[in-house]
Order: structure tokens, then sequence, then C-alpha cells
């Protein structure tokens, strides 16, 4: 009707009539109704006429790009844009052209371009957030959908992905944020709500989690990443039987055949928080070991983005790991046997002015690691060594030790989120020792340790438990914490070191005497802190907490709070042992950096625990002058607090039995000559723990030592 009415008036009102114009004005009207085939014929004959005009360049772009005919699209749309630059919208439209087409730098320097042009163009800014970030370019990425989000405030879908940039870069608070508004503006967007549950995952905020992906499921319940990730969410929460559920329901969509194998692996390692017995340890280790031998390694590209993942909790059940953890990489290896692979750049290495060592790690931050490992940083002799440190992501933005440590090296490398790049980025480097201050703590480090990197690779005790790789050749450890046959823990070489192979710096102490009211410490009581994870704490340390309460009446034990539900199953399992006591047990809230240390001054005693050990806790416990009760384990976890008692000289905390152990604990809280005494010589010596450069001393002879017999030099 309106190219009839057209028609008509351009019949009586010839002298109007442009041909140029009547073919772009009826190829528009055709276009709007969607008779193609036609518009595109009008289209043509206007650009017969004048094939330099803006108007029909740009507008045969818009209709090739609509028929998804990018090429052609591309080329008019480049030509109008060069016949009129100012116009955002070929702009746009050229650049959503370059990314259909695969050509990704170029869409976003299109769109860059029209941002420059115009700030309030938030497609364009959306599109350049959107590319950059799907490129591995987070950081960029979150500038652009910020930009975006102002000039188009509350779009959904901006705010979902710049959720995504926020959790690539390490900013769970701040995705948390950007992740809520994206819910409230877009409630039925489920990527919106699986990454703002993601979010809430990293910060520990897990009930959160669990309410926002139920509400996910519920309106898509077949959602395979939201299923996978509440499975993994109530691991966290504690709830083993219900995980394993989840992962049971996904063998039954459409998965990826990398991804179900690997599912596989996970399905069989799904562990309690809190282990129920010492039984329940045993009978669920020998399902694991023959599960893993009942599943077929299947072909996997890459392990790591396909889903793979470390087997953090096993360490926590108190057994030899060598056999299981050595089981589980030759798992991964028979997947995907180019993990193991040496690398190219490696097999020239020589002598050099320096030697190159690289510090590969997820945790060189505010971190126990971090602090751990700064010593190592600062002090290694640059006489002799170059240290290069490879941060795998995410580093906190908030986080305020990580540039300190940083400072402190050579030189920093960030890795992208990437398996095969980031082995690259490393071995690039060159470097004649790769160090990993842990391995098992955080799943690309892990699959990164797997390879051949450089010519000697050695771990620390950050998590110290064997990795099972066969491309790490040394565990260094100190022989204060091992025990005659230790090898036998370990499928690397063991090196036992004389000193403590830390040079920490001595936490700083207020002067003042804490409240211990204020973290729900009766004062009227005697106060035995437990200020280790839950999951750390072994069924069998229930006998001592039952034995230390019945023989002190007038005793608390404190611990610390995880979450929710491990709470209620620990407190559970120790009422079973020790009854009506478990009125004497109390959970109280974790407290972090000062106040930690403030906590620790408040307790008469702090427990230490025979199958897993203070480290940076009782380093802490003992420059406030808490005495630590110390029962030394099998395994090199349960024994950091004996060195460290070695190395100041003060043995009275240190027992030999559960019974003593229970005694010590007793006569330190209830005899106040006895428990000044220990206190007073802890306090004369423990400056000896700290700032102890003789340890990186001896790791940098070791270091060199071990380079010259591997290049047989």
């Amino acid at each position: 009707m309106t190219e009839e009415i057209l028609n008509n008036y351009l019949k009586n009102h010839p002298e109007d009539y442009d041909a140029f114009k009547n073919f772009i004005e009826r190829a528009d009207l055709l276009f709007r109704a969607k008779v193609f085939d036609d518009a595109k014929d009008l289209y043509n004959q206007a650009y017969i006429i004048n094939p330099t005009s803006p108007d029909i360049l740009s507008r045969l772009g818009i209709f090739h790009y609509h028929q998804k005919e990018d090429k052609l699209a591309v080329h008019f749309l480049t030509r109008g844009a060069q016949a009129d630059p100012d116009n955002t919208q070929v702009l746009n439209n050229l650049g959503a052209a370059y990314g259909r087409l695969g050509n990704i730098n170029a869409a976003i320097k299109t769109f860059i371009t029209v941002c420059k042009k115009d700030p309030s163009q938030a497609p364009a800014a959306f599109n350049c957030g959107r590319l950059l970030l799907m490129c591995g370019h987070p950081e960029e990425a979150e500038r652009w959908l910020v930009q975006a989000d102002k000039a188009r405030p509350n779009h959904g879908e901006t705010l979902r992905l710049l959720t995504d940039a926020r959790l690539a870069l390490g900013q769970p608070y701040f995705a948390m944020n950007s992740g809520k508004l994206a819910v409230k503006n877009s409630p039925k967007n489920i990527d919106a709500r699986r990454s703002l549950a993601q979010a809430y995952f990293e910060i520990r905020k897990l009930e959160l989690a669990f309410k926002e992906l139920k509400v996910l499921l519920s309106m898509e319940e077949k959602d395979i990443q939201g299923i996978y990730l509440l499975a993994k969410t109530e691991e966290k929460r504690g709830n083993a039987k219900e995980a394993k559920e989840l992962y049971e329901s996904l063998f039954r969509l459409d998965i990826d055949k990398d991804f179900k194998t690997l599912l596989e692996l996970k399905h069989a390692l799904v562990l309690p928080v809190i282990s129920e017995s010492k039984e329940q340890i045993l009978q669920t280790r020998r399902d694991i070991l023959a599960k893993i031998d009942e599943i077929k390694p299947t072909p996997i590209k890459d392990p790591f983005a396909s889903g793979g993942f470390t087997n953090f909790l096993l360490s926590y059940q108190g057994l030899n790991d060598i056999e299981i953890q050595r089981k589980i990489a030759d798992f991964y290896i028979k997947c995907s046997p180019e993990l193991v692979k040496e690398s190219e750049q490696i097999k020239n290495l020589g002598k050099e002015s320096k030697w190159k060592i690289g510090i590969v790690s997820s945790f060189l931050r505010d971190h126990t690691v971090g602090y751990l490992t700064s010593g190592l940083i600062e002090n290694l002799d640059r006489k002799r060594f170059e240290v290069i440190l490879f941060r795998a992501p995410a580093i906190p933005v908030e986080d305020q030790f990580a540039p300190k440590i940083a400072n402190m090296a050579d030189k920093v490398i960030d890795l992208p989120n990437k398996l095969n790049k980031s082995r690259k980025m490393i071995a690039d480097e060159k470097t004649h020792i790769l160090y990993y201050p842990e391995i098992g703590m955080e799943d690309l480090v892990y699959f990164l340790s797997f390879s051949r990197s450089a010519p000697l690779q050695i771990m620390g005790w950050g998590h110290p438990i064997t990795s099972g790789v066969p491309n790490i050749d040394v565990f260094l450890s100190v022989e204060d914490m091992e025990t005659y046959e230790a090898q036998e823990h370990y499928s690397e070489k063991l090196i036992k070191l004389k000193e403590l192979s830390i040079c920490v710096k001595k936490p700083a102490l207020t002067s003042k005497s804490p409240d211990g009211k204020v973290f729900g410490i009766d004062p009227e009581k005697k106060a035995y802190l437990c200020a280790q994870s839950l999951f750390k704490i072994h069924p069998d340390f229930d006998s001592i907490i039952h034995e230390l309460l019945q023989k002190d009446s007038n005793g608390i034990v404190y611990f610390l709070t995880l979450y929710s539900k491990p709470d209620e199953y620990f407190l559970n399992r120790l009422e079973k042992k020790i009854g009506e006591n478990i009125q004497r047990v109390k959970i109280i809230n974790r407290v972090y950096s000062s106040a930690f240390t403030e906590l620790l001054k408040c307790a008469d005693v702090l427990l230490d625990i025979p199958h897993w050990s203070g480290g940076k806790t009782t380093l802490e416990s003992l420059a406030v002058g808490t005495p630590v009760v110390h029962l030394p384990g099998e395994f090199m976890r349960g024994r950091h607090t004996l060195a460290f008692y070695k190395k100041i000289e003060v043995l009275d905390c240190i027992a030999e039995t559960p019974s003593e152990y229970v005694d010590i604990a007793f006569k330190l809280a209830n005899n106040n000559s006895f428990r000044n005494t220990v206190r007073n010589k802890i306090l004369e010596s423990v400056d000896n723990l700290f700032e102890n450069k003789k340890s990186i001393d001896e790791m940098s002879e070791v270091f060199e030592r071990l380079i010259l017999d591997k290049l047989n030099l």
C-alpha cells in the first residue's frame, strides 16, 4: 500500500522524481517488509547510479550483514565508513561483521574507533568488552564494560559480562556487586545468575551461591554449568552425598566426552569435608584406588580446560599419599600424554652469568604460601641467581601484599588462565630451576607442574604432600620435619635441609592485652584453642579432646568455624566421642591479620594437630608467647611445630603419646608457674624463627649444587 501511494505521488509530481532516491526509498520499504530479493535488486540499481554515495554503500553493507553475507558486508561498510567517517551506525555494523568473520582484532579496533568518536555509544563499548573478554584480556574488557555501563546503566548483559571480567581478574567482591545488579535487571538471564553464583562461591558465601543456583536450575533444570557449580558448592558445604548425586545427574545429560571422563574421576574423588571416622577414611581410600583403575582413560587435548582438578582433601586423611598421588597423575598423563612434554627451549641451557630461578604459584599474595615464600624471593643470592615470578591467576586487586612480593623479584610474569599458553610463557624464560612453593592447592599450577619446562623442577612444603608428578624432581623439606624413612612418602627425591627453608617476618604485635570476650572466649574458663581449619582435624584427635575435657572440668576447647554444615558435622562427630562434654566445645568466628594474633594471645594453650601441624599458625602463636602443645605425626605435615621448637630449643611442650599431650596441655592451662616458665623461654628465643637468612643461604647452595650436577658442570 505504501509503495502504491509513493508511485501515485511521483506520477502526479514528476518534478520530484529522483531515480537514485527512488530506488533507495523503495528498497528500504521492501527491506523493512522482509522482501529481501526485491530490496536487493533496488539497492543494486541505486548503486549503479551512484557507486560512491555513502547512503547506498552503508545500506548495501547493512543489507549484506543482515543476510549474514559478512565478506560483502565488510566490503561495502568499509567503503561506506571511508565515505562517511563519522557515521557510527556504519562503524558499529562493520565491527559486528568483522566479529562474525572471526577477525576479532579488526572488530575491536573498529568498536574502539566508534567509542572515540562518541563515548556515549554503549553498544560499541559493550562489544569491545565482550570481544576482549572472549580473547582472554579481562583487564581491558572490564574497562570497556564499565564505560558501556555508564553510557547505558542497568543493562543486564553488560553487567553480566562485567561480572565475568571481574571474576577473571580475581575481583570476586566487585564481581558480586555487578552480578547482583545483573540479576536484578535481568532476572531471567541464566548466565547472569550463574556468574553471580560463581562470585559467591569464590568469596565463600556458599549459602548464597547455593540459593542462586537453585533458582537458576528451577528456570533451566538441565543447565550443565549450573549443575556442576552446584555440585562443587555442595562439596564445599560438606554435603558429599548431595554432591555425588549432582555429578551423577550430569552423566545423564549431553556432556562433552573429555568432561565426562574427568567427571568420572571427580565423582570418585568426592570426599566429605569432615570425615566421620578413621574406618570411613580407610574404606574411602580403598574405594578411590579401585575406582581409578576402573575408569577408562580417553584422549583429552587439554585436561585443565576440560575440567581437570586437584585432589586437595585427600591430604587430610592422615595416610601415605604416594600411591594415590601417582595413580591420579598417571591417569591424567594417559589421557593427555602432551602434559609431560619437554619444552624445546630448555634443551641447550648451559652456564650463564646468573642462574635463572622461576617461582610458580597462585598464592604470591596475602596467603600462607606467600608469607612462607617471600623470604626466598627477597633473599636468594642475587650474585648467583635471577628470580622470576610466574603468578598464576588470579591475584586479587585488593590484595596489598602481592605488590610487595612482586617488588622483591627481578621479573614478574602474570600467567593467563590457559594451560598451553602459560606453559609456553614459562618455557620461553629458559629458567634453570622451576620452584613450586606448593602443588595441589590450585588446578592450573598442578597441571603446569606436569610439563618439563626447566632442567630442574622442585617443590616446597607450602602444601606438604608429594605431588605424584613424574617431572617434579625434588621435594625440598626440612630435616627436623621428617622421619628417617620419609623418602617412602615422596615420589620426588627428598632433600632434607638443616635450616627451616623460610625467612619470614615476625608478625606485628600490640602491647595491649586483648579482650577474649570479643572473640567469644569465656574469661572465667581455661581456653584451649585449636586454630586450624576443621577439615584438618582427623577423627583420631577426638580422643584427645575427650581425655582433655574429662581431665579439666573448667576447660573449654575452641575451634574456628568453617561453614555451617561442616561445623554441624564436626560437632556431631565429636559428640559421639565426648558425650555431654560437647557443651564445653565452642566454635567461634574466624578472624584475620592482626586480630588473629590477638586471638592466639587470648588462649591459655594452642592445640596442635598430630595429623596436620601448624605452620604459620604455630609461628604466630609462638611469636605472642602462647605455648603450642605438639605430638609429632608420622608425616612431615604433622611435624612442623617440632622443627620450630627444636630451632628455639624449647622442648617442654612436645609429647610422645596422646596421654602425655593431654597432661602437658592441662599443666600449661592450670599451672601458672609452669606456663610462665615455658612462655618466657619461648619469648627469649622466638626471634630465631624469624628473618633467618641462613635458611635462604642454604637453599642458594642447594640450588646451585643441583644445577651444576644436572648440567654436568
